[in-house]
């Protein structure tokens, strides 16, 4: 689904990764009805979100997935009272009181009603999805809000605590309050998928990614300064593949030096009419 605007979106952002589509499916009839290959083995939900931003399509039940974490917060299994405590949290040694590790794990969400399994898959080869998922580096996170803002202004359920970074911060999170959320991952997900430690996760709600992916390319000619703008061009399969001409005499310093040069002009322009006003007046009572 949305071929041409995941490869908008990727190619003006220099994507190294593919975005991954994430599907809930709620019961097992959904399940048997879905068309794609069962996931072979069990690992954690973070690796199979690596495997598909390298292009693996799958489907995947509570079976498949082994980090408990991961199959509370998608919903494949009912959470334990340690969980809801902060216990669990607790015991881990990251909080200083129980009070603090109890306060983390409401913070830390997770789907409510129960999923039966998932698909995943880079998102241009999935009939549906729910979710958007992506792991990118700082700069291409920033211009993904940069996007996100340009349409819905500021994000306003950013939550991130180091823990259940994809499971909890890039599907649950972001299904459950219907907004973007930024990742800064986890120490397990780092660990399992190698990601760079420079690289962040971001997801969204499938209904706003198609105007998040247009507001990355309605602000480029505004942000990317002129050798960005070269490099977009050499990743492009033509100069007009984003929809959008690439104006190389724009970009974030020159336009704002070029407003605030006209208010400068349009405040002389306001100035002199008062004069000439002035001067009139004085004539006229004379």
């Amino acid at each position: 689904m949305y071929q041409q605007q995941v490869y908008q979106f990727s190619t003006a952002l220099g994507l190294e990764r593919q975005v991954v589509g994430l599907k809930f499916l709620y019961t097992w009839a959904e399940y048997q009805d879905s068309s794609l290959e069962e996931y072979q083995g069990r690992t954690s939900f973070c690796y199979m979100t690596l495997q598909a931003s390298k292009g693996a399509c799958f489907k995947a039940r509570e079976y498949h997935c082994t980090c408990g974490r991961a199959r509370e917060a998608l919903g494949l299994t009912p959470p334990k009272p340690t969980t809801d405590s902060g216990e669990i949290y607790f015991s881990c040694g990251i909080y200083q009181s129980r009070a603090v590790a109890k306060q983390v794990q409401d913070e830390v969400l997770r789907i409510p009603q129960q999923i039966y399994g998932i698909e995943m898959g880079p998102l241009e080869q999935l009939q549906d999805a729910d979710l958007v998922m992506m792991v990118l580096d700082a700069f291409q996170a920033m211009r993904v809000v940069q996007g996100y803002a340009y349409c819905y202004g500021p994000p306003r359920n950013l939550c991130t605590v180091g823990n259940q970074g994809i499971c909890a911060d890039l599907a649950a999170r972001p299904y459950v309050k219907n907004d973007l959320n930024l990742s800064v991952l986890c120490a397990g997900t780092r660990r399992a998928c190698r990601w760079s430690r420079g690289e962040l996760g971001l997801g969204l709600p499938i209904n706003r990614f198609l105007p998040v992916a247009d507001g990355v390319i309605q602000t480029l000619n505004g942000i990317e300064y002129p050798d960005a703008k070269e490099e977009i061009l050499h990743r492009l399969s033509s100069p007009d593949a984003l929809g959008i001409a690439i104006d190389q005499g724009v970009h974030y310093g020159k336009n704002s030096e070029l407003w605030t040069k006209k208010r400068q002009e349009d405040q002389e322009r306001y100035e002199a009419w008062q004069v000439q006003q002035q001067q009139t007046e004085e004539r006229v009572t004379l």
